[in-house]
C-alpha cells in the first residue's frame, strides 16, 4: 500500500515573506522582554542593562520615559522599604524587589507596557 504524502509548496516570496514576519516578531518579543526588564530594574532603584533609546524608536523615548515614571508608582511603593503595589508584599531589597516583580509579575508589566506604548503611538499618529 502505496501512501501519499501532500507536501506543502510555497513560494520562494511567500517563503522568505514568513520569515521576515517571523523575524520580526521575534525581534519585538526581545524588545518587549527587555523592556519589561527596563522597567522592573527602575522600579527596583538597580542599574539600567539598556538604554531606552536603543528599545524603542528615539522619537518616542522621552515621551515612554515619562509613561515608565507612572508605572514605576504603579508598581513599587517605598515607605519605610520597598513594597510591591500589585501584590501588598515586601518590604524588599533592591535586588529582591528587582527579582519578585520578574518572577511574579512579569506578565502583568507586558501587559502594561503593551497598552502604554499603544497610547502612545495612538497620539503620536494623531
Amino acid at each position: 500500500m502505496h501512501r501519499t504524502h501532500a507536501l506543502n509548496y510555497v513560494s520562494v516570496t511567500e517563503y522568505y515573506s514568513r520569515c521576515y514576519w517571523g523575524a520580526t516578531l521575534m525581534r519585538q518579543e526581545i524588545a518587549l522582554k527587555k523592556l519589561v526588564e527596563y522597567v522592573a530594574r527602575k522600579a527596583s532603584a538597580l542599574a539600567q542593562r539598556y538604554e531606552l533609546e536603543d528599545l524603542v524608536a528615539p522619537s518616542i523615548a522621552s515621551l515612554f520615559e515619562k509613561t515608565i515614571d507612572k508605572m514605576v508608582i504603579t508598581l513599587v511603593r517605598r515607605n519605610g522599604g520597598m513594597r510591591c503595589n500589585l501584590c501588598d508584599k515586601g518590604p524588599f531589597t533592591k535586588r529582591g524587589m528587582y527579582l519578585h516583580l520578574i518572577r511574579v509579575h512579569a506578565k502583568d508589566i507586558e501587559f502594561m507596557v503593551q497598552e502604554e506604548l499603544r497610547k502612545l503611538l495612538e497620539v503620536i499618529r494623531k
